[in-house]
């Protein structure tokens, strides 16, 4: 038997949802509004967690990383009235295993279940669409500082410090026109209108000299 656990305030959807998913002889459900929802968790050890993101004492998307720390392997679907354009892509970077808005027909909530269990991820096909997208971003980012030199890079952390070119230049033993070669270099590579846009690429921390 696969134990799920639906977490939602409304009396009414959690009453349907269980009526709907236990017609499959392989669930049983259990409810709860969310309050002490972790306790819960460790007493009924589901397999699946049903969860909406609006409780009344507690926010689903503040508690999902907390729950994946406790129970990694937990899959979970956010089942929710939030547009999917704005919530479902936090709710996989959170842990989520899967995404549906209560406006669409109850009977599409037990197939993704099934597939959830089985171990697949279920989301609005837009929300794939973001994480490439991120991910190409992230590609490009990591090429573009590989075409910059050692010194270029270090020039770039000493100015997001909000070092001068003077401060750069006295640090590295340069001219203050080598400091202004070396960001007319990076701006020709990035392609990017303003320099401080170069500063998303970098961290903070104090480069080697």
């Amino acid at each position: 038997m696969t134990k799920i656990l639906l977490v939602d305030d409304h009396p009414a959807i959690c009453f349907a949802l269980k009526v709907l998913l236990e017609k499959n002889p392989d669930f049983t459900v259990t409810t709860s509004s969310g309050e002490n929802l972790l306790a819960l968790l460790h007493r009924e050890l589901p397999s699946l967690l049903i969860l909406d993101l609006e409780l009344k004492n507690a926010d689903g998307l503040d508690l999902l990383p907390r729950i994946k720390h406790h129970f990694p392997a937990l899959r979970v679907l956010v089942y929710t009235n939030q547009p999917a354009e704005i919530y479902a892509l936090r709710t996989l970077k959170a842990g989520a295993s899967g995404f549906i808005n209560k406006s669409l027909a109850l009977d599409r909530v037990e197939p993704v279940c099934q597939l959830l269990l089985d171990g697949y991820h279920c989301f609005p096909e837009e929300t794939f669409t973001k994480v490439v997208e991120a991910t190409e971003i992230k590609h490009d980012t990591r090429s573009l500082l590989a075409s910059f030199s050692d010194r270029e890079i270090a020039v770039l952390n000493y100015l997001k410090q909000g070092k001068s070119n003077k401060d750069i230049a006295d640090r590295l033993a340069l001219s203050n026109k080598t400091i202004s070669t070396y960001k007319a270099r990076m701006m020709k590579k990035s392609g990017f209108a303003h320099f401080e846009q170069l500063f998303d690429l970098i961290d903070t921390s104090e480069p080697e000299t």
